[in-house]
């Protein structure tokens, strides 16, 4: 989704509300890039979005295919 967006005197940017409802975070990095700018979210609790990270990667998997996964992904990074 874009919208085009303009500071205010302040250097305030309006995030309009159909985007803010969709993203519900409230907290963002600023990063300059190029010719412009990118925001990126922070969770309100990072703790708790690794966790959410965490359980969708071990859903439904078993500890045979988790294993298999982790090797592999030594073998890849390390060799």
């Amino acid at each position: 989704m874009e919208k085009i967006i303009s500071m205010d005197k302040q250097g305030r940017l309006y995030i309009p509300e159909d985007i803010r409802k969709m993203l519900q975070i409230k907290t963002f990095v600023i990063k300059s890039q190029d010719n412009g700018m990118f925001l990126e979210p922070i969770e309100d609790d990072p703790i708790e979005a690794l966790g959410n990270l965490g359980r969708e990667k071990l859903k439904n998997k078993s500890i045979k295919q988790l294993k298999k996964e982790a090797r592999e992904d030594i073998v890849k990074n390390v060799f």
